[in-house]
């Protein structure tokens, strides 16, 4: 039977359903009046981050989505994303009607900030560096880019909360970051997602895209300005029951990433060094959420039979991705947007399409990773079986 890999899942308990029956009982669901169960977690996440702002989105898309309309991304702009995500990065680029630009990556399959100097230009309105699989990415790397070129930056931490970079939690060290609560990630609500940020006008125009465009607190405040003035939006509000569950689930994080890092630190203590088993370069291991041990193979096809075998004795194993970028999607292969009335591409000042060979090193590290999943259950007993598991495939295959 295979190890449970669940993080914030797997520690639902009694916690959760007192919340949400307490919620349910007050027959107060939506965000605003009731018990407040939104804005208290929004307070936490504050605290917790150590940012002046915010704010729960129903999903970690809709936070990336809130966090470029904030930055007043549109048509006509780049935004520059690493090649290897989840594809919810590119999609809300596309979605706020702007061309998704794909950069190489590192080693640590983050953004490599000496191709990511190279893509920059005056359509360039955003960089969405992301912290993927609980690795804070080379931040220092980025902001040395997009600092003296004037050009913002909206943290996909989607993977890492909890994660940091030099005593920085991902997320906080942009201008605006971004969190996801779905079924997979560090804590859950099932679906959420935070935007964070230092930034009062920031959170003001992500607030209110998220609220219908701010339709129904027009002239609230006092100085009639641009700010006091509704524009167009979403309705992409978190419930009350899940900010009651992801209020819960935040209390849990300190002590669910510490186990993670435990074990993530016994199992490569465990597999050491291995011939042909390269391990991903962690730009600041101390912050390391812990969420899986990546290895990258000689070539593809023994990373592909590495993880099969892998799975077949029990262990959650994966290439990260299937092993393929972004623009190995049929849709962004094809510029396939919904309608073509919708497409960024058509309307761009200038042509941009995607085709393999684009980031070679991304490519490359992808299509050669094998990603064992590290969960917060992992006692002495199940990193063993990772261990050994390893250990024998290696010795079949390498």
């Amino acid at each position: 039977m295979p190890l449970d890999h669940r993080r914030g899942a797997s520690l639902l308990g009694a916690e959760e359903r007192a919340a949400v029956l307490e919620v349910l009982d007050s027959q107060a669901l939506f965000r605003y009046g009731g018990l407040g169960r939104v804005e208290s977690f929004e307070s936490a996440v504050q605290s917790f981050v150590g940012t002046a702002h915010a704010l729960a989105t129903s999903s970690g898309t809709a936070a990336l989505s809130a966090g470029l309309a904030a930055l007043g991304v549109g048509p006509g702009d780049e935004v520059i994303i690493p090649a290897v995500t989840f594809i919810a990065t590119a999609n809300a680029v596309v979605v706020a009607g702007a061309v998704p630009i794909f950069c190489d990556l590192d080693d640590s399959l983050g953004l490599d900030p000496e191709h990511l100097a190279t893509l920059i230009n005056a359509r360039t309105a955003a960089v969405i560096p992301v912290h993927l699989e609980n690795i804070a990415c080379d931040m220092d790397g980025v902001l040395a880019v997009t600092g003296p070129a004037g050009i913002p930056v909206l943290e996909d931490a989607c993977q890492a909360i909890g994660a940091s970079y030099r005593g920085r939690l991902a997320g906080t060290l942009g201008d605006l970051g971004c969190f996801s609560l779905q079924l997979e990630k560090n804590i859950t609500a099932g679906e959420g997602g935070v935007v964070v940020t230092n930034d009062p006008t920031l959170h003001l125009r992500a607030t209110r895209y998220t609220d219908q465009g701010g339709q129904f607190v027009t002239g609230r405040g006092a100085s009639r300005g641009e700010m006091d003035l509704p524009f167009v939006g979403e309705n992409l509000r978190m419930t009350e029951i899940a900010g009651a569950i992801a209020g819960v689930q935040l209390g849990r994080l300190p002590g669910l990433l510490a186990s993670m890092r435990a074990a993530k630190s016994a199992v490569l203590k465990g597999v050491g060094e291995i011939p042909g088993l390269v391990a991903l370069w962690t730009p600041d291991p101390e912050g390391d959420g812990g969420s899986s041990c990546i290895w990258y193979a000689p070539d593809a096809e023994i990373a592909a039979r590495f993880v099969a075998s892998l799975l077949a004795e029990g262990i959650p194993s994966a290439r990260i991705y299937n092993g393929e970028p972004v623009y190995a999607n049929p849709a962004y292969r094809d510029r396939r947007t919904v309608t073509a009335k919708r497409s960024p591409w058509l309307h761009h000042p200038v042509d941009v399409s995607y085709r393999m060979g684009m980031c070679p090193r991304g490519e490359d590290l992808v299509a050669r990773s094998v990603a064992v999943a590290i969960a917060p259950g992992y006692g002495d007993a199940e990193v063993e079986v990772v261990v050994e598991a390893v250990h024998k495939v290696a010795d079949a295959l390498l």
